[in-house]
């Protein structure tokens, strides 16, 4: 069977005089300017954004009207100031009624996602700036109340407080906090792998609050070496790896006036999960029990004040896992809309408020990704979804009982959504292969086109040969399915030579690679350097439904590899590629992605640069790793079988590995354990370890070197 090519047609450009990028513009300084808002936050209840302004100007902040453009002065430089001095803005956030706005500053990370910071409550109404009690520094998860009339945020004693604006009163509202208890702040496992850090809900009508109550004293530390300081010492973190115990958690709701909490009743867990939790209205509270092993979730409904919880909904699946999606809306008169896989693929289903009954909304061999808005009064539902191609989420809606489907965002290409606060208006933000970033204003009901908000000039890429990928379809080695992938030629490319190849991969379970969106600036600096590259999602990979996604259940790794060498072997069918220089890069789990490559793939794959990567996925965490391959007691194969180390012993290439020493999400010790085994059996491995780096490997120069030794190191072995 012949390579299918689809329509996406390269740029025609002459070659002759076009500039080829350099190393900095490819990693750090990219030439080109995309369409973009900048920093911005929505005003509730308008048609409206908040930007900060540019260079002498960004302590002031401007009102742009998305409708017709008009921009004022909305805050000036005499604003967000404290005792004379300016405060600079790195978190903005309104109330609900649109009268103050929550300003952070000296934002500092904590992991992936949580910060600490200093918060202060402006007024727009008055114009004055005030500090969130008078100990606001080192907060985190600042939040306003429903109302408008209170702060809620934690300490460091890890417990949950509010403060009253008007009276400017702090209370504690938790007493349980230590170090390794923590009320209203999920640790790391949550906020990486399940829920985020936000670990609290207040009610609509701001008088109570729901929270998990997180334990992890069971919970084993791994320690990171601060290598930095004169005498190192540890940075230590509660990490349960394959296997080990999990933290409990539990769900409380306490009052913000007076006194009283009550736990609810059957929320409460050891080594399963609580993710996902959200009020139905003022009196009660829905949460997901989710199993360890994640192939069956149930959600609950409870009442406040007595605790007690009704089962409404529940799903599993026996072949795989059951998607965390938190994709569950209840509605004001008592009917639930979720996002549910029974038919085999990912659809719209609405019950009855007990889950006694339940039907689709949409059908088909096709996928919802999202529920943006739902429009209780027209009964509309707003969703994203891939109906019109598996390369492209695009913007629907549908009425209740399914009629009425409507396409919103007809243009090709891969599309994000964002709703404007009057929810009558949102804004497209769309590119494809052939066509940048452009920022369309449409109307919600209908999707029509308002105004463009922000293009790229397409003509700055004719300067630098800027190529489009091709989107590709070839059979698998057993020609039961076709496979999606992305092929990039080079510059001059000449049907009659062959090429290097450079497979760029990552191949978690569930995810996908293959879109019709803009390209890759990497990519198209390795192209100027000669080389294909090449990308493609294998069986295992989201998009194509249940039955294709539980192709990676159990084993990562098998059609991981199976796929990929159909991919390449088609390509050298084909006459693209020298099948002596073929490689293979990726980060994180394309770091795993390409240790697997280079030794399982051994046959096919000379070099390969690994950053970051999994090696052996009994050492990742257990929300995570057991989602895909069960419990390691009953899968003891599969996981042998997941474990690049098994397979090193097949290495004929050489590999270059990069990683941070303090990366708290893959440890460092995947590099060492593959450094040991290669060194142990005499196979070409190079590594650098960059100090005090975490999973991302920026700044001080790291990301500039991490891209460096890449080129320079495919330079050598291809």
């Amino acid at each position: 069977m012949r390579l299918k090519i689809f329509i996406f047609s390269f740029l025609t450009v002459n070659l002759l005089i076009c500039e080829e990028l350099t190393l900095d513009q490819a990693v750090l300084n990219s030439p080109f300017k995309i369409a973009s808002l900048g920093f911005h936050t929505f005003i509730p209840n308008e048609n409206s954004i908040l930007i900060r302004g540019q260079g002498n100007h960004w302590n002031q902040w401007y009102k742009v009207n998305l409708i017709n453009n008009d921009t004022i002065l909305f805050i000036d430089s005499t604003g967000f100031k404290w005792k004379e001095n300016d405060i600079f803005v790195n978190i903005l956030s309104f109330s609900e009624d649109g009268k103050k706005i929550l300003i952070g500053a000296d934002k500092k990370k904590l992991w992936r996602h949580s910060f600490t910071a200093t918060f202060f409550v402006y007024d727009i109404l008055t114009k004055k700036t005030l500090p969130v009690s008078s100990q606001n520094k080192n907060l985190r998860n600042a939040k306003f109340s429903p109302n408008g009339k209170f702060v809620s945020y934690i300490r460091n004693d890890n417990n949950i407080y509010v403060f009253n604006i008007e009276k400017r009163k702090e209370r504690k509202l938790t007493i349980t906090g230590n170090e390794t208890l923590s009320n209203g702040h999920l640790g790391w496992l949550y906020e990486e792998e399940l829920t985020g850090y936000d670990g609290y809900r207040w009610s609509p009508d701001s008088e109570y609050i729901a929270f998990w109550e997180e334990e992890e004293k069971n919970v084993p530390e791994f320690s990171m070496v601060e290598e930095l300081t004169k005498y190192p010492g540890l940075k230590k973190i509660r990490y349960p790896k394959v296997g080990e115990t999990n933290p409990s958690l539990r769900i409380g709701v306490i009052r913000i006036k007076g006194s009283g909490k009550k736990w609810i009743k059957g929320a409460y867990v050891e080594n399963d999960y609580l993710p996902w939790m959200e009020w139905v209205n003022k009196d009660r509270v829905a949460y997901m029990r989710l199993e360890r092993f994640q192939k069956s979730w149930d959600i609950f409904v409870a009442d406040k004040k007595t605790g007690k919880s009704i089962k409404v909904l529940s799903e599993f699946d026996s072949k795989g896992w059951v998607d965390n999606h938190q994709q569950i809306r209840f509605l004001n008169d008592g009917r639930i809309v979720w996002v549910s896989e029974k038919s085999g693929y990912k659809h719209l289903w609405i019950s009855k408020h007990s889950g006694s009954k339940s039907w689709p909304i949409t059908e088909g061999k096709w996928e919802v990704s999202k529920i943006i808005h739902i429009d209780e009064d027209e009964e509309i539902i707003y969703f994203m979804s891939n109906k019109q191609s598996v390369f492209e989420n695009k913007f629907f809606s549908v009425r209740y009982d399914g009629t009425g489907l409507k396409l919103l965002t007809p243009e090709d290409g891969n599309h994000s959504i964002s709703l404007l606060g009057s929810k009558l208006y949102f804004l497209d933000t769309f590119s494809s292969l052939i066509k940048p970033k452009t920022i369309l204003l449409k109307e919600l009901k209908t999707g029509k086109v308002v105004r463009t908000v922000a293009d790229t000039d397409k003509n700055q890429f004719k300067k630098y040969g800027w190529k489009s990928p091709q989107i590709v379809q070839f059979p698998t080695l057993d020609s039961l399915y076709n496979l999606d992938g992305l092929l990039l030629l080079p510059k001059d490319y000449t049907p009659t030579k062959k090429y290097p190849l450079i497979v760029y991969g990552y191949g978690m379970p569930g995810t996908q690679i293959v879109w019709n969106k803009w390209g890759s600036l990497w990519s198209q600096f390795l192209s100027q350097q000669g080389y294909i590259v090449f990308s493609m999602d294998s069986r295992g990979m989201g998009g194509r439904g249940e039955e294709f996604k539980n192709f990676s259940y159990g084993d990562m790794s098998k059609f991981l590899s199976i796929d990929h060498i159909a991919g390449v072997k088609q390509l050298i069918k084909l006459g693209y590629v020298d099948p002596n220089r073929v490689g293979a890069w990726g980060w994180s789990g394309g770091g795993y992605f390409t240790c697997l490559m280079l030794t399982r793939n051994s046959d096919y794959f000379k070099a390969g640069v690994a950053v970051a990567p999994c090696t052996d996925f009994r050492l990742y965490d257990t929300a995570y790793t057991e989602r895909y391959m069960g419990d390691l007691k009953k899968n003891k194969s599969g996981y042998d079988s997941t474990n690049v180390l098994s397979w090193v012993h097949r290495m004929e290439g050489s590999i270059l590995i990069m990683h941070g020493s303090n990366d708290d999400n893959v440890h460092l010790q995947h590099t060492s354990k593959f450094v040991n085994q290669a060194l142990l059996l005499g196979k070409d491995v190079e590594w650098y370890n960059y100090p005090g780096k975490d999973h991302g490997i920026y700044g001080g120069g790291a990301r500039k070197h991490v891209y460096k030794k890449m080129i320079d190191y495919f330079s050598r072995r291809l």
